[in-house]
């Protein structure tokens, strides 16, 4: 198979070899000599995309537009074939870009960066269309999307400031359940915020990086990492308050399923009885009585398992968490049961110690948690 090109060679293989027959050493330059030779071919589809536009092949074809056009040629989204004719057409103005494109020195991604600088600033582009290409065939993939935003400031400074005000009015966060007992989450954040949540999130996930024996991966210490965020919001005496109750987890369960081995229902999905028992160690405790049809008849008084008097003396002996090596706090400690008071334990200092919510579930699960030195 072979796909001719409108620079370079007249072909250029896409199977040269086998890959069977690579070595070690030759990969890295095949990989970069397929991402030279897809650009050229893209160059070379956009080239054609704004040719067909340009002799209204589409509406002779019976397509309303070139988008839909190229979405029934190519069964690409809708999204991704707009994308393309916007690029396409944009070309036609942009010689250096062009040329670089189908020379193979500049992937499709950079392209679409320099065809929306452009249009930031048609007039200013043109002048410096030469230095930008450069720039975007030899800066890093984290360097030349920070040199185009620095550029388009200098360009368009009001452009900037509108785009900036669209993307804090296109911030979003979905939280939603799944069918498989899972939660989901999805959203966008303007930089400012995003860098509050990133900085957030990795005080807690990137010191645990650096623990060889934290099995972890860097998104499940992430996600752990939010989760205890949130925790420590709902622990905080300043947090708000809906319809006088501060809002925190529900969990409402039988003695004995408290007691057991099986699963509790949340209303996101399941939880093991043991996450059951490690939520609960340390909680506030509200007694129901139903009737034979399972329905509330009374409810007793709210009371905390571990009382503010015994949480302060355990704070003043522990510390923080006891597990050897972590130095989190005791404010942000969980008070443990080490034999649980549903299965017989007392509430009692002999039977209490303090662990953060990391080694307090690897002590209930009785999984090994490694030691930090």
């Amino acid at each position: 198979m072979t796909i001719e090109v409108e620079h370079g060679d007249a072909s250029d293989p896409v199977e040269s070899v086998p890959v069977e027959w690579l070595t070690d050493a030759e990969m890295t330059p095949e990989v970069q000599r397929l991402d030279r030779l897809m650009s050229r071919a893209q160059a070379r589809k956009a080239n054609v995309v704004a040719a067909a536009h340009r002799r209204g092949v589409p509406q002779a074809e019976g397509f309303g537009s070139t988008t839909a056009w190229l979405i029934a040629v190519t069964g690409e989204p809708p999204a991704v074939c707009r994308s393309r004719v916007r690029v396409a057409l944009a070309l036609q103005h942009m010689p250096q870009t062009t040329q670089a494109f189908a020379c193979g020195d500049v992937s499709e991604p950079r392209v679409r960066l320099l065809v929306e600088a452009r249009e930031a600033a048609p007039a200013v582009f043109a002048r410096d269309e030469r230095l930008l290409v450069s720039q975007a065939c030899s800066l890093s993939a984290r360097v030349f999307p920070k040199a185009v935003a620095h550029w388009r400031r200098l360009a368009d400074p009001d452009g900037a400031r509108a785009d900036a005000a669209k993307a804090f009015q296109g911030r979003r966060l979905c939280v939603s359940a799944t069918w498989g007992g899972m939660v989901r989450l999805d959203g966008d954040l303007d930089p400012e915020s995003g860098s509050v949540v990133m900085t957030a999130i990795g005080s807690l996930a990137e010191p645990w990086a650096l623990d060889r024996g934290d099995s972890r991966s860097p998104a499940q210490r992430r996600a752990d990492a939010l989760v205890e965020i949130c925790r420590r919001h709902l622990d905080s005496s300043d947090r708000p308050r809906q319809g006088g109750e501060r809002p925190h987890l529900l969990l409402t369960l039988s003695p004995a399923e408290l007691a057991g081995d099986g699963l509790v229902d949340l209303d996101t999905g399941s939880i093991t009885a043991e996450t059951a028992r490690r939520l609960t160690c340390d909680c506030n405790l509200t007694p129901i009585a139903l009737d034979s049809q399972g329905d509330p008849v009374a409810v007793g008084r709210r009371t905390r398992v571990v009382p503010p008097a015994l949480r302060r003396a355990l704070e003043a002996r522990d510390g923080g968490c006891t597990h050897p090596g972590c130095d989190v706090p005791a404010r942000w400690c969980d008070a443990h049961h080490i034999q649980h008071w549903a299965r017989g334990g007392k509430t009692e200092m002999a039977n209490l110690k303090l662990l953060c919510r990391r080694h307090h579930g690897w002590e209930h699960d009785q999984a090994p948690c490694p030691k930090r030195e």
